[in-house]
């Protein structure tokens, strides 16, 4: 660095006191005087004009200044060593520094910047070079020069992060992955390493999905695909092996499915419906009772007692009766509280898991069950049937919602297990902040997902990739859906379909159980299989047989919610003293229940008085069809 010595008087005029000696170093007042005599100095010497005064030498009478702006640049026609001058030795001269340096190396740009340590380093960079890092630092929020970018062997990019940037994947990964595809194109992905600050850019293709995710059969039984469930794959690229869709019971007791009809739900919820019985899970089906018969299907395997989804007051009953079982008194909560068990998966030996096993519990059309909740405060002296019909339904919504919420809240410990479906996740349509909390793994299908819906479903949306648009343009987005789940990081999958001897979908499994776990006692494989043929009339045998196995009972419902009965009961009175038929035998139901096309359940044929109907008869006029 240039080194200037500009001397100074040994003495001093001064006004009051005359001749004194001339003390920069020390007195304030002649400090000044040495100042305006520097000034003078860096006129006369232009090649000081950026000097500044470093230390003084009173014995000598000198005060030595030093150029630092352009002082001390080492190195060759690659690189540069620069001491930087005190104005840009603070993190915030960065840009300055940069900015400055570049012009005085034209095609030169500043690569490292250590404000503490007075020095930059200076380096030539292509063209490619230059783009790369400045978009990079653009996406991950960074100087260009904390990112060093070096042209890999395949065509990519090897980059390093400077030391002070610490790469966060949840943070990170998705503006990079978008950087990769303006750096390169779409397909082009990175590696990163958040322990070194290592990224490297590779070129590739897109990303996608296969026509069609075969169902892993193969694995229907596996120990292993107990608590870690597979159901689909995750994108890969062409020369990659996909890896699994995988829901891990361990971290949360709950899946949520959602969608809108026709995204792939069903097949989903299927799939993970065989997977747990197969591995000798019991089964809990509530449902809709218009929607119920998709899940005619599994009948063979549910619980006895497990089936909720004839109407609503059976939903009430059963979400009842699991929650009975853990609570205090409950035989469930029994055995926990002689053992001292707190949790099913660490405290249960083999065979205590065998004697207690896990229950899976599917809840579909969530808002349908769980939408429009009030609790009765009393009941009407006279009301019209459709009154206290709107009463008793409005009553037990409220109880499936409040049911739930705390099976959720409680039912890990002792096993329990939730697919929860439905449309629109939002507190109006029967997802209130206290249920959706629970549901720690949350799914959407559907190729196409508008922002509002990635935020009523997820905890962390802009975390979620979309489904990129080359699935959708090669037509392999059916079936495919994002998710997020408990200790995973978001991804998007394509839910596996089942084919398989002839056979596909919900037939395919049905065989696939049959061969694996067998029928229960007094049905056959041929019937089974039979009942499941949409071209074939039902068996009213079959029917009457497997929906008594497994039929939870309403009289139950009163049973455990006994003042329920005096809400039923002044239904009941009210129909008989306006007339008009029979009492409807549940709330809720549809006056037109569609019955599916291969199937009858049995005990189906009750009627419900309709809002017409009882106009009619408020009308003096008889009813339709007498």
């Amino acid at each position: 660095m240039p080194t200037f010595k500009c001397s100074y008087p040994e003495y001093v005029n001064s006004k009051s006191r005359g001749r004194v000696e001339f003390h920069p170093e020390s007195d304030a007042s002649h400090r000044r005087m040495l100042e305006r005599k520097l000034s003078e100095y860096r006129q006369k010497h232009p090649e000081a004009a950026d000097a500044e005064l470093e230390s003084i030498d009173a014995e000598n009478h000198v005060a030595i200044l030093i150029d630092r702006s352009v002082a001390s640049v080492t190195g060759d026609d690659k690189y540069k060593s620069i001491a930087l001058p005190a104005k840009h030795c603070k993190p915030s001269a960065g840009p300055e520094a940069a900015d400055y340096w570049s012009r005085q190396f034209p095609g030169w740009h500043m690569t490292e910047f250590h404000p503490y340590e007075g020095r930059a380093v200076m380096e030539r960079l292509d063209a490619d070079q230059v783009r790369t890092r400045a978009i990079l630092a653009e996406k991950l929020k960074v100087n260009p020069w904390d990112i060093r970018v070096d042209h890999a062997d395949d065509g990519g990019w090897h980059c390093q992060l400077g030391a002070g940037i610490v790469y966060q994947p949840s943070k990170h990964d998705k503006p990079l992955a978008e950087a990769c595809v303006m750096v390169g194109r779409l397909g082009w992905f990175f590696q990163a390493d958040p322990k070194t600050g290592i990224i490297d850019i590779h070129p590739g293709e897109p990303a996608s999905f296969p026509k069609l995710v075969d169902f892993p059969f193969d694995r229907l039984g596996d120990p292993d695909t107990r608590d870690r469930m597979p159901f689909g794959v995750q994108l890969a690229r062409p020369d990659e092996a996909a890896r699994p869709a995988i829901v891990d019971w361990t971290q949360s007791l709950g899946l949520l499915v959602a969608g809108l009809a026709g995204g792939g739900k069903s097949v989903t919820i299927n799939d993970i419906i065989t997977m747990s019985v197969a591995a000798d899970c019991e089964l809990y089906i509530m449902d809709h009772a218009v929607k119920s018969t998709d899940f005619y299907w599994c009948r063979g395997w549910v619980t006895p007692g497990g089936w909720g989804a004839d109407s609503l007051v059976q939903t009430c009953g059963l979400l009842r009766r699991l929650l009975d079982d853990i609570s205090t008194g409950g035989a469930r909560a029994r055995a926990w509280q002689e053992h001292g068990w707190q949790n099913w998966y660490d405290d249960l030996s083999d065979e205590d898991k065998r004697k207690h096993p896990i229950r899976m519990i599917v809840i579909d059309e969530l808002s349908q069950l769980a939408v429009g909740g009030k609790d009765a405060t009393s009941i009407p002296k006279n009301p019209l049937p459709a009154v206290m019909d709107r009463m008793l339904e409005q009553q037990i919504i409220s109880l499936n919602l409040s049911m739930l919420i705390k099976l959720l809240q409680i039912g890990r410990a002792y096993g329990y297990r939730f697919v929860v479906a439905t449309q629109v996740a939002s507190s109006s349509t029967g997802m209130p902040p206290a249920l959706r909390g629970n549901l720690g793994n949350k799914l959407i299908m559907g190729a196409r997902v508008n922002e509002n819906q990635k935020n009523l479903i997820f905890n962390v949306p802009r975390d979620v990739p979309d489904i990129p648009d080359n699935v959708i343009q090669e037509g392999v987005s059916k079936g495919a859906g994002m998710a997020e789940f408990e200790g995973q990081p978001a991804f998007d999958f394509k839910t596996a379909f089942p084919v398989r001897d002839g056979l596909s979908g919900t037939a395919a499994l049905g065989a696939a159980l049959i061969d694996r776990v067998g029928l229960p006692d007094g049905f056959d494989r041929a019937e089974y299989l039979d009942s499941l043929n949409k071209n074939t009339p039902s068996n009213p045998d079959f029917e009457r047989r497997i929906m008594d196995r497994i039929r939870f009972p309403e009289s139950e419902t009163y049973e455990r919610i006994p003042w329920l009965q005096a809400l039923k009961d002044k239904r009941d009175e009210a129909y008989a003293e306006f007339g008009g038929g029979s009492t409807p035998s549940e709330p809720a139901e549809p006056a037109e229940r569609p019955e599916p096309t291969h199937v009858r359940p049995a005990g189906s044929g009750s009627t419900l008085m309709d809002a017409s109907e009882l106009a009619r008869l408020m009308r003096g006029q008889s009813p339709v069809g007498s």
